[in-house]
């Protein structure tokens, strides 16, 4: 019985991943994660970096906070740019010049002399890995138009691995050589990584023109409905509040593990790297669960269960009971994968580039803000209050997952009326309207004739 089960799941596994590389699509999917690995880890080695530059440049926790919140804005800024230029140009040459001045960006704060230089590197820093995000998720999207869940599950778990393993490097550098080399030694495998993109990325199909080509005042209202759909702005509204308790928690997790628990510098960093490595698990576990049972059923119970893990997170001592409740609590980063790319696919095809960027921007720049609002309540002595406040967030964003489609199959784009007939804009678009469940346009392989995909649940 075990040994069938077992041999089941070896089976299934095996076909996991004979699936992703097949077509020479492997290697497109390695640079792009390894790329999400360097971009996502590095963003949050500046928390776990925290003490250090708190002490460095002599700032408060508010000030901290706040520095956390200016890189994740220039972050935030950069997704609808980064979706026009998806659209425009393409992810190949988005992603690899997103990868050049990201490394641009982690040297500045290598080498900041000043606080004030400091800030405008994590700018440049922000700027640069926010190109990445749009381009990561509608190229895999392009070339696994059925197992779209599957690849981005993985390649957010690679990112989140990365998430686990650099703050740790980061933190033993800081401890034996110097705290700035936990920026620094990320330049030269960013700058690998872009020749990387550059050469294995594939161009979009000369054939293939979007909105973006003859922004109009028609694509306008296009974007402006598909950013406004009820559907899209119920996702935004969860999506915002999960990426501000996600924020708050980031952003002052090893600081609070240092000051409020106790924990020495290299327990704390050790313990924010299995929150992500947590998380990288999960989302591997969360693509797979969507793919098979459906979104909002995924998101609605990974919200659900991370209210209860992170209200008990003031409440637990001890460095054995933190490091169970962290690898909990660190499930809930399986949002991620499954709702990045269950929003993109309930946008048309021909503007999907744009209103994916679009809708992230404004959640992202909205949600940039928890960081900023537990600096400000841990200066006032109320860090265990803060969490307390971001449990109850998440537990809203739970709710309102229960209210979206239980998967983008089951949502229409816009009225009867706006499909009686392709307008000029799709019509230059070429997609058939973009109503599909799935991600990838006409021109995709795996699509059938009229572009619209088949969400297969295995």
């Amino acid at each position: 019985m075990v040994r069938d089960v077992v041999g089941r799941t070896a089976a299934r596994f095996r076909s996991g991943v004979d699936t992703l590389r097949g077509d020479g699509r492997g290697r497109i999917l390695t640079v792009v994660a390894v790329g999400w690995l360097l971009v996502l880890g590095i963003r949050v080695v500046l928390p776990a970096l925290l003490p250090q530059v708190k002490t460095a440049f002599d700032i408060d926790n508010a000030t901290a906070g706040l520095l956390v919140s200016v890189m994740w804005a220039a972050y935030a800024v950069t997704q609808f740019p980064a979706g026009m230029m998806v659209d425009r140009i393409g992810e190949r040459t988005t992603l690899a010049a997103s990868a050049v001045v990201t490394a641009a960006g982690a040297a500045a704060l290598t080498f900041a002399p000043t606080f004030a230089v400091f800030v405008l590197g994590s700018v440049l820093f922000g700027l640069g890995s926010g190109l990445y995000a749009p381009p990561r998720v509608t190229v895999l999207s392009r070339i696994y138009p059925d197992r779209d869940g599957t690849a981005l599950g993985v390649t957010f778990a690679v990112g989140n691995l990365g998430a686990a393993a650099l703050p740790l490097v980061a933190g033993a550098l800081a401890v034996w050589v110097h705290w700035r080399l936990g920026f620094g030694f990320v330049v030269i495998p960013l700058a690998l990584v872009a020749v990387g993109l550059w050469v294995y990325v594939p161009p979009r199909p000369s054939g293939q023109v979007r909105a973006a080509e003859r922004f109009s005042r028609q694509t306008a209202v296009r974007l402006l409905r598909g950013v406004t759909d009820r559907d899209v702005a119920l996702a935004w509204v969860a999506m915002t509040l999960i990426l501000f308790a996600y924020q708050g928690i980031t952003a002052f997790l090893p600081t609070y593990l240092i000051d409020v628990k106790g924990l020495t510098q290299g327990t704390a960093s050790a313990l924010y790297g299995l929150f992500y490595a947590s998380g990288a698990a999960s989302q591997w576990v969360a693509g797979n669960a969507a793919d098979r049972y459906g979104e909002r059923t995924v998101l609605a119970a990974v919200a659900g269960f991370g209210v209860f893990t992170l209200a008990a997170l003031p409440f637990v001592g001890g460095t054995a009971a933190l490091a169970v409740l962290l690898a909990l609590l660190g499930t809930r980063l399986g949002i991620g994968p499954v709702g990045n790319g269950f929003v993109a696919a309930l946008l048309p095809e021909e503007i999907q580039g744009a209103g994916y960027g679009l809708f992230r921007t404004f959640y992202l720049a909205v949600g940039a803000s928890g960081s900023l609002f537990v600096g400000v309540l841990a200066e006032w002595g109320w860090f265990d209050e803060a969490f307390l406040v971001l449990a109850g967030v998440t537990a809203v964003a739970s709710v309102l997952y229960l209210f979206l489609p239980a998967t983008p199959d089951e949502h229409t784009h816009g009225s009867d009326s706006d499909r009686d007939g392709p307008t000029d804009d799709e019509s230059v678009a070429g997609t058939g309207g973009g109503t599909g469940g799935g991600l990838s346009s006409a021109a995709e392989p795996g699509s059938d004739a009229d572009g619209e995909n088949d969400r297969t649940t295995d």
